[in-house]
């Protein structure tokens, strides 16, 4: 255990994994949607493939531009092979399927311009850095399916992103609010600000009939989340480790999971 948890220390200090495990999820989450959604094709896992190789090389680079001039060399092999499997994976599917590409082209392209400036002035954990990165790999949500029917409803895959989308960002905030920003009261007030618009946007959209009714219940489960823990932790001064929060985010996903479902069926 010690020897594979030494590889993986190894793996991360030299960029070849993030272990930032919120960044998985965000990486992940849109395309498995989209993978559930309809019968799974190779295609799409070609896809998960490209996009998660394009995210590590991603990462590599960042910490290629935020480490010393001396340090840089040691990202360098990261960054170079899994941008290799990127291109690789990644241009069957525009050859195959480019007018399935040309629906998200430019949404993705802004959101990962502004996500590289930031890495490139040094600021991968900035505000504009998680939204930007977030908006991105929710771009794929819609690619996933599109790339297998593109006759699928615009209308509920966009619909479908922009929950995961405000899902994601939310754990952002959520998740900071337990760790980094434990004692600032303003990032739980944040926190529970978005989770509360979220839960009123859904009963609008179910109200309206835009949105089924299950989106609404998966998303109040999500904002109690939000706002119970936080407050248990501060009221009964618990120290909540982060495997934990980790493991309750996967509890949150599911919710998210089926009503994405719920959206798009």
């Amino acid at each position: 255990m010690n020897q594979r948890g030494s590889k993986m220390r190894s793996l991360v200090r030299h960029g070849w994994l993030s272990n930032e495990h919120g960044a998985w999820v965000m990486t992940v989450l849109p395309i498995a949607v989209g993978i559930c959604t309809v019968h799974p094709q190779p295609i799409q896992f070609l896809l998960l493939a490209a996009w998660t190789a394009a995210y590590c090389s991603f990462h590599a680079l960042s910490l290629y531009w935020a480490a010393s001039p001396k340090r840089r060399r040691t990202y360098l092999p990261a960054f170079l092979t899994w941008a290799s499997i990127a291109v690789v994976c990644g241009v069957p599917i525009i050859v195959m399927r480019p007018h399935a590409i040309a629906r998200i082209i430019i949404p993705i392209t802004l959101f990962c311009a502004v996500a590289t400036y930031e890495a490139f002035r040094k600021r991968r954990r900035s505000i504009a850095s998680h939204v930007s990165s977030v908006l991105a790999s929710s771009c794929t949500l819609p690619l996933s399916i599109w790339i297998t029917s593109e006759g699928y409803s615009q209308h509920k895959l966009w619909c479908a992103a922009v929950a995961v989308a405000a899902y994601m960002l939310g754990s952002i905030v959520y998740v900071r609010s337990l760790i980094r920003g434990a004692n600032k009261l303003s990032v739980y007030i944040v926190s529970v600000a978005w989770h509360l618009a979220l839960v009123v946007a859904c009963l609008i959209g179910v109200l309206m009939h835009v949105l089924p009714g299950g989106v609404l219940l998966a998303f109040v489960v999500i904002a109690l989340r939000a706002i119970l823990i936080p407050a248990l932790r501060k009221i009964k001064h618990l120290k909540i480790p982060p495997l934990i929060i980790g493991l309750g985010e996967y509890v949150s996903c599911a919710c998210l999971f089926s009503a994405v479902l719920a959206i798009v069926a």
